[in-house]
């Protein structure tokens, strides 16, 4: 990457950013693919962040011309603008549509590392130690899980604790995390793990929001795969490092994308064939995006980049012409009207824009009913819920409107976060069943 000394700030010199980004224009340093930006406006009814509150420096083309004033030096602290920097969404509905292809998510992610406080919370710097010796994570994340599940949390948020402490964010957790599993993934998938059969067609890849919260959601890709695919097994692997990336340390995040890819290699050598699969569209994105991290390494570039062309998203892999209809039962569905909520990952990042709709309209028929905005953030987008509650509720709030206006009994979502937001929207404003769009698939499948 280029070195902009000449300007009198030195934004964006050092190891903590990515080298380059990997845009549809080429291979751009973070100074070029920011002056991509035109500032035409077209994005501006696309941002969730802009539509809601109608500011120019909560749209894609403010916060693009807020770091480069930043790079250019007319702009003096990444502080001054954490308002601008913070409140994005990262979810890409304006690159999407962008003539450019401008890559404001990750642009303003870069301005983000340069912050005082990224990626130093005691929270973070925990739970990345503790991640380190899987047991002991465990351990105690079922410590606190069982806490939740009393009404000590609860009591304390009422008494303002956690705001006292610092931590407002768990106040918000404390509100929008489900019931948690007695039980994890990863514990009921021991028996799936690599027994040298060179029969497997797939490799299942437990996310941490399905691996930790939503573990039915695994339980159903699983028998889904293995009904469309036949046999496949379980990577037992490490956090992606979607975490890191977002909201910590660029090294932590290569360190476990490495790990991940040494564990797939490992599998692949007796199965050529395999791809990998996985149920939270934000961490399928972020691992098809892996090459970026490693542009300056050769070698683990390579690498990044064949793990990452096996990588797929379980609404991808699961098409109309795998399933008979005569394998349907209808009559579980056939009075249910039912609406799709687009992750923003599957949708802006990977293109995925109509892989659930193709599978069930020849199914539901009239009983699929499209959804406004299907495709604009529901708020949730990873841990933005929980550091910026005020903004993530008010476009949660528009996303229910929508939802509502569908009188749909039921709405899928395909990533964790969604599963969250919408599910906690659906519980304090709209009664709907939220579910992931494989649980739906499980569901109506005939089983054996």
């Amino acid at each position: 990457m280029e070195n902009y000394k000449f300007y009198k700030n030195e934004l964006f010199t050092n190891k903590i950013h990515l080298s380059n980004l990997i845009t549809k224009n080429g291979i751009k340093n973070i100074y070029d693919a920011v002056s991509q930006c035109t500032r035409c406006g077209y994005c501006l009814e696309n941002c969730p962040t802009y539509v809601v509150e109608k500011k120019e420096t909560h749209s894609p083309r403010g916060r693009n011309q807020i770091v480069r004033m930043l790079l250019e030096g007319k702009y003096k602290s990444v502080e001054n603008a954490r308002e601008i920097i913070d409140t994005c969404l990262l979810c890409s509905a304006c690159t999407d549509v962008c003539y450019g292809s401008v890559k404001t998510a990750d642009i303003v992610l870069e301005a983000r590392r340069e912050e005082k406080r990224f990626g130093k919370s005691l929270i973070y710097k925990t739970t990345i130690i503790l991640r380190r010796n899987r047991k002991t994570f465990d351990k105690i994340i079922k410590i606190l899980y069982l806490i939740h599940r009393t009404k000590l949390p609860k009591l304390a948020d009422k008494l303002g604790l956690f705001k006292l402490l610092g931590y407002p964010s768990i106040s918000v957790a404390v509100k929008k995390i489900i019931k948690p599993p007695l039980k994890f993934l990863h514990e009921e998938l021991k028996d799936m793990e690599n027994k040298g059969n060179c029969q497997i067609r797939w490799v299942y890849f437990a996310t941490c929001g399905t691996d930790y919260l939503f573990t039915e959601v695994g339980k159903s890709t699983i028998r889904v795969l293995k009904k469309l695919y036949g046999d496949g097994i379980f990577m037992n692997n490490e956090c992606c490092g979607l975490v890191s990336y977002n909201y910590g340390s660029l090294e932590d995040a290569k360190k476990l994308a490495l790990k991940n890819i040494e564990i797939f290699e490992k599998i692949i050598k007796e199965n050529p064939e395999l791809f990998i699969v996985g149920d939270c569209s934000s961490c399928i994105a972020f691992m098809k995006s892996y090459p970026q991290m490693f542009l300056d390494d050769d070698e683990n570039y390579k690498r990044a980049l064949e793990f990452s062309s096996r990588v797929k998203d379980i609404i991808e892999v699961i098409k109309l012409e795998n399933i008979n209809i005569s394998d349907i039962d209808i009559e579980k569905i056939k009075n249910l009207k039912i609406t799709i909520h687009h992750s923003c990952k599957a949708y802006n990042d990977q293109g995925l824009k109509d892989n659930q709709e193709k599978v069930l309209k020849p199914i539901l028929k009239e009983n699929l009913i499209e959804l406004n905005e299907a495709n604009m953030c529901c708020g949730g987008a990873g841990a933005y819920t929980f550091t910026k509650p005020e903004l993530s509720n008010k476009i949660l709030t528009r996303k229910m409107s929508n939802i509502a206006k569908t009188q749909a009994d039921i709405v899928l979502v395909s990533s964790t976060s969604c599963l969250m937001q919408i599910g906690f929207g659906s519980k304090e404003m709209y009664n709907i069943r939220v579910i992931h769009y494989i649980q739906l698939i499980d569901e109506i499948i005939k089983k054996n």
